[in-house]
């Protein structure tokens, strides 16, 4: 990054319900895409998969339960400008039932989106690639990729240590892993209850309550909505402990910039 903003290399955000949108082209026509950085399958409606022929069956695992569905491929999906080929899960994209005003017929996972080093700017509401490195305002997270998912894990810290969450664009709420949570490490404050849907489409009811603690290294995120839950199936599709799920509403909360830097294993952020 320089000091001056180029807003003409930036695409901006579409922001709905703490869902993250961005333009994207499938097979050549235009749309817009559900990002979700916590998914390793790309997801179309069945209304863009309706003439083309099913290859098998793909069983997802997710917060609540696990689904199978339908499979396509050799799907060509643009995002920032460049394109790939890739198979593709048919179901509606956002499984929850939310459907936004407008029309989103894909949804792209963590390998596609990290397919090259991109920067997410939760001030400007953008998605961009970086044109420069080394800059001396991006600081460093330690960061680790998923193998063969692509999935990003952040190394946070919480009042009492350090904590492993997953970055997670797809989650509207952020998600504490109570199964892994030590008492003390956030103060809670109860706010609501609410019906949450998870990657499948499968609903429950949980208690949100208002969370405080969470730093990313010297820089404190201000308090955000979270819910608790049992992630260790989550953690077992994934082969790896998960303290939290990093979700939108809390990037939104931090106003902080994200470079990821999956090809060089490398997360930098920027306030």
């Amino acid at each position: 990054m320089s000091s001056t903003i180029d807003l003409s290399a930036m695409t901006p955000l579409t922001v709905h319900e703490f869902k993250l949108f961005a333009p994207a082209k499938v097979n050549g026509a235009d749309s817009l895409a559900y990002l979700d950085t916590g998914a390793n399958w790309v997801t179309i409606s069945p209304q863009l998969a309706e003439a083309m022929p099913r290859v098998g069956t793909t069983t997802v695992r997710s917060a609540f339960e696990e689904r199978t569905y339908e499979t396509v491929e050799n799907i060509e999906i643009a995002f920032l400008g460049d394109a790939r080929l890739t198979t593709a899960l048919v179901t509606p994209v956002l499984d929850d039932g939310d459907q936004p005003p407008f029309v989103a017929n894909i949804k792209l996972d963590a390998p596609t989106i990290f397919d090259k080093p991109l920067i997410f700017d939760f001030r400007l509401l953008s998605v961009s690639r970086p044109k420069q490195r080394g800059d001396e305002m991006w600081l460093t997270v330690p960061a680790r990729f998923v193998e063969d998912k692509g999935i990003c894990l952040l190394e946070l810290a919480s009042r009492s240590g350090p904590i492993t969450a997953l970055f997670d664009t797809g989650a509207g709420l952020s998600v504490l892993n109570s199964a892994r949570i030590e008492r003390g490490a956030f103060e809670f404050t109860p706010a609501f209850e609410l019906e949450i849907g998870d990657a499948t489409g499968a609903k429950a009811t949980q208690r949100v309550a208002r969370c405080s603690g969470l730093r990313v290294e010297s820089i404190v995120v201000p308090d955000f909505h979270c819910f608790l839950t049992d992630l260790r199936a989550i953690e077992k599709a994934l082969g790896c402990d998960i303290h939290m799920v990093f979700g939108a509403n809390a990037m939104l909360r931090s106003g902080l910039s994200w470079l990821i830097d999956k090809p060089n294993e490398e997360v930098l952020f920027t306030a």
